[in-house]
C-alpha cells in the first residue's frame, strides 16, 4: 500500500494503521491524515476495496477555540473516478458506538442536513479544543470508493463550520484505494480421537459374597474427539464359560464364574446365584454429542449388569458427535452361591 502525506501547515504526518476483520479474513488499511498540532482529521474507510460502497469513521481534533454548527466532509475530487457521493443526504445516517480508545463521541452529530458533490454535511454542536470527536456514517447508499489507485495523488477535507457557515477548522486526509483489501486465510484441523484408559488392573471391593453384589473400584475411558459422527467403545472378554465372559480362578482348578449369555439386555443380578457381568455408565461432557451407554450393558445406576462377550467385541458406549471429555466408567460386579469354591 502507499500512504501520502498533506498537511496544510508544516507538521509531521501521524500514520494511523487499522486492522478490520471481515468474514472468511481480514483487511488491511493503512491511512494517513494531516495535522495542525493539535488538530488531527481521520476518515477511516470500512473497506479501501475499490468501486465498493462502504461505511466508515471521521474523527476530527479541533485547533480553534470557537462555536462548532456544522462540519462538512469533503471526499476525493481531482479526477473523474474519484469517490462516489450519495446526494440523497437522508441516508447518511451516524452513529457513536464502537469507538476506539481515546475517541469521544461527536457533540450534536447527526443526520446529514446536505449532500452535493463530493460535500456531505453533518450538524454538530460546540466542540472542546484538544478532544478527539469520532462518529460513524452508515455503508448503505452513502459512499462508493474509486477505482485503484485513484485517490493514490488526491485528497480529502474535514471542515467545521460556525452558525453562520464560515469556517472554523479545516485539515486534509488521503487514502489509497486497491484492487483488493482481503487476506483470505486457509488452514486444516485434522481429525483428532484421543482415548485414556486410567489404569488397567481393577480389584473388587471387598471378598464376594452370597448376600450381597459386589462392585469393583472401576476404570474409567475419557474420549475427545472432532469427529462429527461421534465414537464407540467396544470391550472384549478375554475368558469364556459356556459362551459368555466369565471370572477365572488361578487357584481352584481355573474354576468359573460367569453370567447368562451375552447379547441380551442388562439385568439386576440375583444374590445367592453365580452372576458376573459389566456396569458401564457415562458422564456426557457439554457442547458435543449426545452419548449413551449401549442397553446391553447399562448399568442403571449401579443395580443392573450386562454379559461380557469373549467372542467378540461388543459396543458398550457411543456419542453421536464430538466429545471434549466425555467419561465411560466401567465397574464389574459379581455375586456367588454356597458352592462356589474358595
Amino acid at each position: 500500500m502507499r500512504q501520502n502525506q498533506k498537511n496544510q501547515i508544516k507538521s509531521a504526518p501521524l500514520l494511523v494503521a487499522a486492522v478490520m476483520l471481515l468474514v472468511g479474513g481480514f483487511s488491511l488499511a493503512l491511512f494517513g491524515h494531516a495535522s495542525a498540532v493539535p488538530t488531527q482529521a481521520i476518515v477511516r474507510l470500512d473497506t479501501l476495496k475499490a468501486t465498493t460502497a462502504t461505511g466508515g469513521r471521521v474523527c476530527y481534533r479541533p485547533l480553534v477555540a470557537a462555536i462548532e454548527a456544522s462540519v462538512v466532509v469533503t471526499f476525493p475530487t481531482t479526477v473523474a473516478t474519484d469517490f462516489t457521493v450519495n446526494t440523497a443526504f437522508a441516508n447518511w445516517t451516524v452513529t457513536t458506538t464502537n469507538l476506539d480508545a481515546g475517541q469521544t463521541a461527536w457533540l450534536g452529530i447527526g443526520t446529514a442536513t446536505a449532500a452535493a458533490g463530493k460535500s456531505v454535511t453533518f450538524p454538530s454542536t460546540d466542540l472542546v479544543v484538544g478532544t478527539l470527536y469520532c462518529f460513524n456514517f452508515a455503508s448503505v447508499n452513502t459512499l462508493t470508493t474509486s477505482s485503484a489507485g485513484a485517490a493514490d495523488t488526491t485528497f480529502g477535507s474535514i471542515t467545521t463550520r460556525n452558525g453562520a457557515l464560515a469556517t472554523i477548522d479545516t485539515s486534509n486526509f488521503d487514502f489509497s484505494i486497491i484492487t483488493n483489501d482481503q487476506v483470505v486465510i486457509t488452514g486444516i484441523v485434522p481429525p483428532s480421537f484421543t482415548f485414556v484408559l486410567n489404569g488397567n488392573t481393577d480389584a473388587f471391593t471387598t471378598n464376594l459374597s452370597t448376600v450381597a453384589v459386589v462392585a469393583t473400584t472401576g476404570r474409567t475411558i475419557t474420549v475427545t474427539t472432532n469427529a462429527a459422527s461421534g465414537w464407540i467403545v467396544w470391550a472384549k472378554d478375554l475368558n469364556s464359560k459356556g459362551g459368555s465372559g466369565a471370572l477365572q480362578s488361578a487357584t481352584a482348578s481355573n474354576y468359573q464364574i460367569g453370567g447368562v449369555a451375552p447379547g441380551s439386555a442388562s439385568r439386576v443380578p440375583s444374590v445367592g446365584t453365580e452372576d458376573y457381568g459389566l456396569d458401564v455408565a457415562v458422564a456426557d461432557a457439554a457442547l458435543g454429542g449426545t452419548a449413551v451407554v449401549d442397553s446391553f450393558y447399562d448399568g442403571a445406576v449401579g443395580t443392573k449388569i450386562g454379559t461380557p462377550d469373549p467372542t467378540r467385541f461388543r459396543p458398550i458406549a457411543s456419542a453421536n458427535g464430538t466429545a471434549n471429555g466425555d467419561i465411560v466408567t466401567i465397574k464389574e460386579r459379581a455375586t456367588i452361591a454356597g458352592q462356589t469354591p474358595a
